[in-house]
């Protein structure tokens, strides 16, 4: 997994409530996509700029090719907020997380989860190592949401 650093700069004047809308707007879509992992993003104000910081399954996760359908949607909804779309900065590999499975598909993949995993849920039958959701066609409604749900209901048992 790896950590990238995503600023959202302002073109205009604008209120802290539009740009919280736009950008958690815009992480819940990349959260349901499987572009980013995790279920809290803490925006960071500075000068005209707006900072959040995620964890990322491979180190193109965010490239636009993997975009979903409300991804994109979500992206144009920046501007209504008067943000520019973000700049991306690698911040680098996470020593804490686990590598993403190899790119080619595997004969079998199973669901599996913990309290303490924050990585996808959806393993190869053959690694055990996570897929990323993304490399997948959408389960429900043109993402992955419905498999989300199911990693935070069953973390939420298992804890």
């Amino acid at each position: 997994m790896y950590v990238v650093e995503l600023q959202f700069e302002c073109f205009d004047n604008t209120t802290v409530s539009a740009v919280d809308k736009a950008i958690n707007g815009l992480m819940d879509a990349l959260r349901y996509n499987g572009q980013v992992l995790g279920r809290e993003f803490p925006i960071v104000m500075g000068d005209g700029e707006f900072f959040v910081r995620v964890v990322c399954p491979e180190q193109d996760s965010l490239h636009p090719r993997y975009h979903s359908d409300f991804v994109k949607v979500c992206m144009n909804r920046l501007s209504d907020a008067s943000l520019l779309a973000p700049k991306m900065r690698m911040l680098g590999r996470d020593l804490n997380s686990e590598q993403a499975a190899e790119d080619e598909a595997p004969s079998w993949q199973v669901l599996y989860t913990t309290y303490v995993h924050t990585c996808s849920p959806l393993r190869s039958g053959e690694t055990l190592l996570p897929i990323p959701l993304y490399r997948n066609d959408p389960t429900l409604n043109g993402d992955h949401k419905a498999v989300i749900k199911w990693q935070t209901e069953w973390q939420a048992c298992d804890e």
